[in-house]
């Protein structure tokens, strides 16, 4: 039988109920599976990390507002009004015009996203690019470590070593920022989606 992920669990692991997790959690168990996280310790990392860039679970688009993205050729951002237009949207915070254009190639419609980048604001596409971005990147592997396990991670020219988790944080986020609460995340996650399974029948 699939793995299957709940709101319950989504609320467990944010610490709090919010109105997108039905919705969330639908599209989770349709679409992670296909890309082969499907497993407690695999959703474990997947959903941590999306519970912080999500705020809890509350919202798919970033709050500010792009302009810090205007400019930036790593992004593509190369029109004006590029930042605004392609800040991060979806679980895992999609930005720029180049990454908006490569989803859109992926579906087969290569201005889909470029002409509605508000459409990774709905939860089957908010789901669906976070499952790209994991698989493009590997981070199943990562995920299947042990928590003790070493990994090494290129991060501004240097190799560092990392724990699993600081390695995909520092894959989706580029850097440390919110580090600390992706722990907290994933060792709640632990608790809800691994440890729950364990149990032994009384």
């Amino acid at each position: 039988m699939p793995y299957v992920v709940t709101a319950e669990h989504l609320a467990a692991i944010a610490g709090r109920a919010r109105p997108l997790m039905a919705n969330l959690a639908e599209w989770i168990n349709a679409t992670c599976p296909q890309y082969e996280i499907d497993t407690p310790q695999e959703y474990c990392h997947f959903l941590a990390q999306a519970c912080h860039e999500t705020d809890h679970f509350k919202t798919l688009r970033e709050y500010a507002s792009g302009r810090a993205y205007e400019g930036r050729v790593d992004l593509g951002n190369t029109r004006p009004g590029d930042g605004p237009r392609y800040k991060g949207r979806g679980i895992f915070q999609t930005t720029g015009r180049a990454n908006y254009l490569q989803l859109g190639i992926k579906k087969g419609r290569r201005d889909l996203f470029i002409n509605n980048p508000e459409l990774l604001e709905q939860p089957e596409y908010a789901v669906w690019s976070a499952c790209e971005y994991w698989q493009t990147r590997g981070l199943n592997d990562a995920a299947n470590h042990a928590d003790t396990d070493v990994l090494k991670k290129k991060y501004r020219k240097n190799i560092i070593d990392v724990s699993p988790v600081e390695y995909i944080g520092i894959t989706i986020n580029g850097g440390y920022n919110g580090m600390d609460e992706r722990k907290k995340f994933y060792a709640i996650a632990q608790q809800v989606l691994v440890e729950a399974t364990t149990l032994p029948d009384i």
